[in-house]
């Protein structure tokens, strides 16, 4: 081994691999291998089965620029007939892909990140480009006829891009519907070897992809594949209930499976459709079938966890929204209040000041009483529009904290007077429907670093009550009936 093909190895080992190909594309558009270290040198040489066709390893790489990562119990075939249990498929651009790979389970392989491997890729490309790989001999299919030595149409292959598939498919688990039914589709247009996918949901999100080129040396798009997600959602759904996609669309070889449904109750209900476009396309083998039909049946009970958890996440969200909305004002709740003076408390403990005000709504009791409980619920609405009114910005918070005091808390006020005269005037001002005016006794502190939020509540809470018993003098002294 001369100095550059160490210096490659050393590569390659750094990273967890024993052998490495490199695949470029030849003047017809297919990709070949042209150079390799270890096993990966003396692979089969020729056509490596990636001009962008059924479902290649290669082609997957080269369509989504990610890079490709292979698990087996037993090597399998990953590109140009060679065999790996671990494997990883980095495209460098579009004129380079490079196969690092093991023989047996690599954790080293498994555990580098992508930028490592496709900066260890960018290097080999350059390393190995001198040292072209020799020919060997043509894989052959059961019935003796050669092969691209690099096709993935075994069955073991398929089993094992089912088995990435449904890890892909997990993928979609912590993702919204939208986006998780778009992964779906997504990974069964690589798994199914497809031009296009379709995925929906009845009465909820839908998704149709479309693989990044044709095939080279293939027909055009199909008109089947032009047509506009609508289209081909509606013509999917006739199809699921019957009604044949037609030939002449270019839609010559299709799958179209139920999600949920008796075949598959854990699942939402909607759709599924697989298609082979154009002259070149292919019919579905009967193990593709079967792949296909598993990978709904998981995508269907992935989708459900999916719908669940959002419905889940709405309850909670709606019950915390309960919980800190008071039902009547739709100011913030008592519990909201707690968690507000708690958060409250850091940033006194930064070093921002908070001012507390509590307000109690006067002569509630009275409207009740001369009115009914209408008049005195539309008393307490307006008293917490009017506060609402009187907020600065989302940090300054009001709530009701009990049936007829409101409390508000406004960080980084300097004058705490100015405070008071805001609230009480504003909500002074306000009138109910009925033309009822308000009256509020009002109480405010001012919580400072190196003094808790409790004692601002309780001197706001003191203050009010001083307040209201000053009001009363002075209306006892003017002669002015407490009653309206």
């Amino acid at each position: 081994m001369d100095g550059s093909s160490a210096s490659a190895g050393a590569l390659a080992a750094s990273v967890g691999a024993d052998d490495v190909l490199l695949l470029r594309p030849g003047p017809d558009g297919r990709w070949r291998h042209e150079a390799g270290l270890g096993a990966g040198a003396r692979a089969g040489g020729g056509d490596a089965g990636a001009d962008g066709g059924e479902d290649h390893l290669v082609a997957r790489a080269l369509r989504s620029g990610a890079v490709v990562r292979v698990l087996s119990v037993e090597p399998a075939v990953v590109a140009a007939g060679h065999r790996a249990a671990t494997a990883a498929l980095v495209a460098c651009g579009d004129d380079a892909v490079v196969v690092l790979a093991s023989a047996a389970r690599s954790e080293r392989l498994l555990a580098s990140s992508d930028e490592a491997l496709r900066d260890t890729a960018r290097h080999l490309v350059m390393a190995l480009a001198e040292h072209p790989a020799p020919p060997g001999p043509p894989e052959l299919r059961e019935d003796g006829a050669p092969v691209s030595t690099g096709a993935v149409d075994g069955p073991v292959v398929d089993e094992l891009r089912a088995l990435h598939a449904v890890q892909e498919l997990t993928g979609a688990l912590r993702r919204p519907p939208a986006e998780a039914v778009e992964r779906v589709a997504h990974v069964l247009l690589d798994a199914l070897g497809c031009r296009l996918a379709a995925v929906w949901l009845d009465g909820g999100p839908a998704a149709v992809v479309r693989s990044a080129r044709p095939p080279a040396g293939h027909d055009a798009r199909s008109p089947f594949e032009q047509a506009d997600d609508a289209a081909v959602l509606a013509a999917a759904q006739a199809a699921g209930g019957g009604a044949p996609l037609r030939p002449e669309d270019g839609a010559v070889a299709a799958l179209v499976l139920p999600l949920g449904g008796a075949d598959h109750p854990a699942g939402p209900t909607g759709g599924v459709l697989a298609v082979r476009a154009g002259t070149g396309a292919q019919p579905f083998s009967p193990l593709r079938r079967r792949i296909a039909t598993q990978l709904v049946h998981t995508a269907g009970t992935v989708l459900a966890v999916v719908l669940a958890r959002q419905k889940v996440e709405q309850q909670l969200s709606d019950t915390r929204l309960q919980l800190g909305r008071d039902a009547l004002t739709d100011v913030g709740s008592r519990h909201r209040w707690d968690s507000e003076l708690a958060a409250a408390q850091g940033l006194v403990d930064a070093g921002v000041p908070v001012a507390v005000a509590l307000l109690d709504l006067d002569d509630l009791k009275r409207v009740n009483d001369a009115h009914g409980h209408a008049a005195g619920d539309e008393l307490l609405r307006t008293c917490g529009a009017a506060l609402r009114a009187c907020l600065r910005d989302s940090s300054d918070v009001v709530a009701r904290v009990g049936g007829d005091e409101f409390a508000v808390l406004v960080p980084r006020v300097g004058d705490v007077d100015a405070l008071v005269a805001r609230l009480r005037a504003g909500v002074e001002a306000a009138r109910t429907a009925d033309g009822l005016p308000l009256r509020v006794s009002v109480g405010a502190a001012r919580a400072e670093p190196g003094r808790t939020v409790a004692e601002a509540v309780a001197a706001a809470d003191a203050a009010m009550y001083e307040d209201k018993r000053r009001r009363r003098a002075q209306r006892a002294r003017s002669g002015e009936r407490s009653g309206r």
